[in-house]
């Protein structure tokens, strides 16, 4: 018992322990994604005027098609190391996002195929990007095929669908 008590206590106080220092990993995480930002905006500040001008900016594809004027709040024409930091995690998180939204509607899609009534759904392969589901591989029949289309648009989040599925008796 006196084992059971000790093992216990030492449990709980190493979850409570964990729980305390949760706070702390977070920031740490905050952290690291900084020192990582310094670390890349140094290298693309070249000539170590500690600012980034559009044409340094060209080795990091993050800021092409226009990203580099949102990134320019004060409208300066070049980049401090905040701006930089800011314009980059802000996109890094808009990627994530969109990525666990993609993974979530193939989830989706394939759960319904699991659920259809006489519907091989092993046979269906399901890829999500940016909200367009493509449908691949074999079907016994044109209905099957248009069935997997009919299921796939029904999910919140689809904009479109391309159907590569094939028919194969």
């Amino acid at each position: 018992m006196q084992c059971f008590k000790f093992l216990f206590f030492g449990l709980t106080s190493g979850l409570i322990c964990c729980l305390t220092s949760m706070p702390a990993l977070a920031g740490l995480t905050d952290e690291i994604n900084q020192s990582s930002y310094q670390r890349e905006f140094k290298v693309l500040d070249t000539d170590g005027d500690g600012k980034v001008s559009a044409a340094e900016l060209k080795k990091d594809e993050t800021f092409d098609n226009g990203g580099f004027a949102k990134a320019d709040k004060n409208h300066n024409g070049s980049l401090n190391e905040d701006e930089y930091a800011n314009y980059k995690s802000a996109v890094q998180q808009k990627e994530a996002k969109q990525i666990a939204s993609d993974s979530a509607i193939t989830s989706k899609i394939k759960t319904n195929y699991l659920l259809e009534k006489n519907f091989r759904s092993f046979k269906v392969g399901v890829k999500t990007k940016d909200g367009i589901v493509i449908l691949s591989g074999f079907v016994d029949d044109e209905a099957t095929k248009n069935r997997a289309e009919q299921i796939a648009k029904g999910v919140k989040g689809v904009k479109s669908i391309k159907n590569g599925l094939v028919v194969k008796p």
